[in-house]
């Protein structure tokens, strides 16, 4: 029996430049507070980095939901959304295998 849970996994590219940077920090509370609210929803979410140390390129948010138009739904809702900072959003189901977000290994 197959026991490992089925989730939607949102890869999020920020646009390039400093307008889509700013536009990221003027909305990260309305990002923060929005992802506040829907924690039951959310696997692990957080930015990420081209380089060290370096300001964010993008997202990656893993929602609880084996369903994408319930993780649009999710996403489309999101402050960053609506502040256009993202170039480019892929979803994508994705079925977590090991590690210690799954409990150890589900196989």
């Amino acid at each position: 029996m197959d026991n490992r849970v089925l989730l939607v996994a949102a890869v999020c590219v920020d646009k390039q430049g400093e307008a889509a940077q700013q536009a990221r920090l003027d909305h990260m509370q309305g990002h923060l507070d929005y992802f506040e609210s829907i924690l039951d929803k959310v696997a692990v979410a957080g930015p990420i980095f081209g380089k060290d140390g370096e300001p964010p390129i993008g997202s990656i948010l893993v929602y609880k939901t084996a369903d994408k138009a319930e993780a649009r739904a999710l996403l489309e809702a999101d402050p960053y959304y609506h502040a256009d900072i993202w170039e480019k959003v892929d979803l994508h189901l994705f079925r977590g295998a090991g590690g210690d977000l799954v409990g150890g290994k589900a196989w």
